[in-house]
């Protein structure tokens, strides 16, 4: 990133790289090395192969973990929307003391991570805090779980063996979807100790991604699979409410063109709007930097007509979530003030699966006054015991078509009392008065 790039905004966007880059775990040589897989041989590597793993991720202890706990990373095949093989890269984060199956096997919770950036350096297996810290893979790493988590492709490695760039596929399920299957059976080669079964959580484009595994399922069978949760879940970049639509849209531009070479961005981006997104691409940063940046042209990032672009209509009809088939259960939580993912959109989408699939168990709960990223908070009694629920056998029948497959929490208190959303970081402490 050059120095007259950076010139052209204004100084919090400087401001706000240089914090990101803070929180690298690794120097940026350390970083490359890592995720390069520059000649390694994948011609022969099914989907789901480790190529290349670091067991123990945190030396010199740079990760911002919980005490107790520990990390690796790993390099992974998985599977464009093509069927071609790229490499992808992810982190297991390890418990002192894990949930062993009955077999003695470690128990296992694939994590789906919600937007962190589209480009190669905002993947979350480099940053200190794995990018989600509290919200969800530190709680489900202290509750004795395995947490296998993957970046997803584009994300971390950003060119394949042959040198060629990898597109991110942003907002599309399916691609995602796979990324998070395979991550979990290279995860199993590369550490045998792992159960054999799994359960999928995920939030906002990860909660897209475990409603995608669902849909998986429902086409062929993915060996060791209890079921999914998606958190305000991503379904198709038209349900959204603007300005996110359009936001949504222009970022998934990079994964249509990898896709559909005739995607034209003239066709889809404003003048002003092409020649921003092209900065924000360079400037290589995450989405908690570059989404104010692209509000700057709310209204004016695309062209008029983006929703019935031909080739943007092509790829949501093939990646989105809904109208398709799922199996096994299914647990959705949204909050019902949510400004990204519009509630009763849902509730439609999963009706419309549930038509489909008579045979699952779907449940959704509804969060009053919730918001997006604090329904992952709100909801984790919810969660937790689903999960553990899963790995303990405990059966779910079936949808019952006569019932209503919503339930409403009630919260203990007022609503305005309390907190909306995330007001604090996790950072590492540099001064021993910093720790309790």
């Amino acid at each position: 990133m050059s120095e007259s790039l950076l010139s052209e905004f204004p100084q919090g966007v400087s401001d706000a790289i240089q914090y990101e880059r803070s929180l690298w775990a690794h120097s940026a040589e350390e970083d490359a090395a890592f995720y390069s897989v520059s000649g390694i041989d994948m011609a022969s590597a099914q989907p789901g192969t480790p190529i290349k793993v670091q067991e123990d991720a945190n030396v010199p202890q740079n990760y911002t973990l919980p005490p107790n706990t520990a990390v690796s990373r790993f390099i992974y095949v998985s599977e464009s929307l093509s069927g071609e093989r790229r490499p992808v890269s992810g982190y297991v984060l390890w418990p002192y003391m894990p949930r062993l199956d009955a077999n003695g096997g470690n128990q296992v919770v694939a994590w789906a991570h919600g937007t962190s950036g589209t480009t190669v350096s905002t993947a979350p297996s480099k940053f200190k805090n794995l990018w989600n810290h509290f919200i969800a893979p530190y709680q489900l790493v202290l509750q004795g779980y395995v947490v296998v988590a993957t970046d997803y492709a584009g994300l971390g490695v950003g060119k394949d063996q042959n040198n060629h760039s990898i597109a991110h596929d942003f907002f599309a399920s399916s691609s995602v979807a796979t990324d998070v299957v395979y991550s979990i059976q290279a995860a199993k080669k590369a550490f045998p100790q792992l159960s054999e079964s799994f359960v999928v959580l995920g939030h906002s484009q990860g909660g897209g991604a475990t409603w995608g595994v669902a849909q998986k399922h429902a086409v062929s069978k993915i060996p060791g699979y209890l079921g999914a949760i998606a958190i305000s879940p991503a379904t198709s970049v038209l349900d959204n409410p603007e300005p996110f639509g359009s936001l949504i849209a222009a970022t998934m531009a990079p994964g249509i063109a990898a896709l559909y070479p005739e995607f034209d961005y003239n066709d889809f981006f404003t003048p002003d709007g092409l020649e921003l997104f092209q900065k924000i691409v360079k400037l290589d940063c995450a989405s908690s930097t570059t989404i104010p940046i692209l509000l700057t042209l709310a209204g004016n990032l695309l062209k008029p007509d983006w929703t019935s672009n031909e080739w943007l209509l092509k790829y949501d009809n093939l990646t989105a979530n809904g109208g398709r088939k799922i199996s096994g259960p299914l647990l959705v939580i949204q909050g019902d003030n949510d400004p990204m993912v519009n509630y009763n959109n849902t509730v439609k989408k999963l009706g419309a699966a549930l038509d489909l699939s008579p045979t699952s168990h779907v449940q959704l709960f509804r969060l009053p006054g919730t918001s997006h990223t604090p329904a992952v908070t709100g909801s984790q009694r919810i969660w937790m015991d689903w999960i553990a629920d899963r790995f303990a056998g405990v059966q779910l029948q079936p949808f019952d078509k006569n019932a209503s497959f919503t339930s409403v929490v009630t919260p203990a208190r007022n609503l305005s009392s309390y907190v909306p959303e995330l007001n604090w970081f996790v950072g590492p402490a540099t001064e021993p008065y910093q720790t309790p």
